[in-house]
């Protein structure tokens, strides 16, 4: 067959220089191959080579396309010869060979995103619980297993003999229910049994004899010990451990996300259990604290739809209680994702505003616009002790 790409006076040109050099070979008469079976054949890797050289020797190049040509005159044969393509090599140069490369292996990737809307909290409600913290602030959460489901949780939460309760339980399916507020201690811990001295703020509770329900949030989860957590139930509860971190300024470490077994040593060693995913879980807060805080979006615009703002700069103030709510804007709902964080009492602020036009509580409507190099927002006036400069 004719190579299309060479053209009849090519290949006689070709020939005759092959011949001047003692190298063209006529095969009209040529004797047939011998059989390859019987171990008699002519190396085809040594005549490839040969010839693939003496065709670079002649014409000075090598081409980047298979070439076939055979002499229009005495039938003679050109060999085939295949050069293979290497991208970047210009057609009158054959690149030596380049090893390819490895690729770069994989960016570690990060925990899943974190969307402080992606799940919603509903609220279920419980007569177990104590009036706010005895005057302590959150510092931890602890981790239960239910040893049943959600609805046997939530009746057993809801009887008054039960003298049981948690702030929240995770479903297998990925539901968020609330018992208790987080500003009130939920009965969720029980009583302590040697608990984990190397804690320091657990062990600060054993010294001084503090109720720990009066120091964590308590996350129920449910199912048996043991049992793996489903992807749906791991996903929730990694949603609301970074909605509590972020808001209550939990430190996401082992010694401020507990177990109850680390509270209650020894009729709780089980709980939550060997299924619970602390490895997981941990890895995923470290890698993925959320910028900014839920609810604003990482956003200063703490005065959108805001009415009746008067800005002035004034302060500071100090905060005179514990949890301290700061809000987006003036409010005191729990489940319009306003809450973007939660104060210690002593904390001391300055101001960039405030509206007697907010929600009343405690008999006033004055909130203050925190000034955004102290983190911004709204906190009620009666949280403030208020010491004019």
């Amino acid at each position: 067959m004719t190579n299309p790409t060479t053209s009849p006076s090519a290949d006689e040109e070709t020939r005759k220089r092959l011949e001047a050099l003692g190298l063209y070979v006529d095969m009209t008469n040529a004797t047939p191959m011998s059989d390859p079976a019987k171990g008699n054949s002519p190396s085809a890797s040594n005549s490839a080579g040969s010839v693939s050289a003496a065709v670079s020797a002649v014409t000075g190049s090598a081409s980047n396309a298979p070439s076939t040509a055979t002499s229009p005159a005495s039938g003679g044969q050109l060999v085939s010869v295949y050069t293979p393509n290497v991208p970047g090599t210009p057609p009158d140069t054959l690149a030596p060979s380049t090893p390819t490369p490895e690729p770069a292996p994989p960016a570690p990737q990060a925990g899943p995103s974190y969307d402080p809307n992606a799940y919603k909290i509903v609220w279920m409600g419980s007569p177990n619980f104590w009036n706010g913290r005895d005057g302590q602030a959150v510092v931890a959460i602890c981790d239960h297993i239910m040893e049943g489901t959600m609805e046997s949780s939530n009746g057993w939460f809801k009887n008054r003999r039960s003298d049981a309760s948690a702030h929240f339980g995770v479903g297998r399916d990925g539901r968020i229910w609330q018992w208790v507020k987080v500003e009130d201690a939920a009965w969720t811990n029980g009583i302590m049994e040697s608990p984990d001295m190397s804690i320091p703020w657990l062990a600060e509770c054993a010294r001084r004899n503090i109720n720990p329900n009066n120091r964590t949030i308590g996350i129920e989860h449910e199912g048996n010990t043991g049992n793996p957590f489903p992807e749906e139930q791991y996903k929730a509860t990694l949603w609301l451990h970074r909605y509590l971190c972020s808001t209550y300024n939990i430190s996401t470490d082992r010694q401020h996300i507990v177990g109850h077994y680390q509270i209650t040593a020894h009729s709780r060693a089980r709980c939550p259990g060997t299924g619970f995913p602390w490895q997981r879980l941990m890895q995923d807060l470290a890698s993925s604290i959320p910028q900014g805080q839920p609810g604003n979006g990482g956003s200063n615009n703490w005065t959108d739809g805001v009415s009746g703002l008067v800005k002035s700069n004034f302060g500071p103030g100090t905060v005179n209680s514990n949890n301290a709510y700061v809000r987006t804007k003036p409010s005191l709902s729990g489940q319009d994702g306003t809450l973007v964080r939660v104060l210690p009492k002593g904390k001391t602020l300055r101001f960039s505003g405030y509206t007697d036009a907010g929600p009343a509580f405690r008999g006033g409507s004055r909130w203050y616009l925190i000034s955004d190099a102290d983190g911004g927002g709204w906190i009620h006036s009666s949280m403030i002790s208020y010491f004019p400069a």
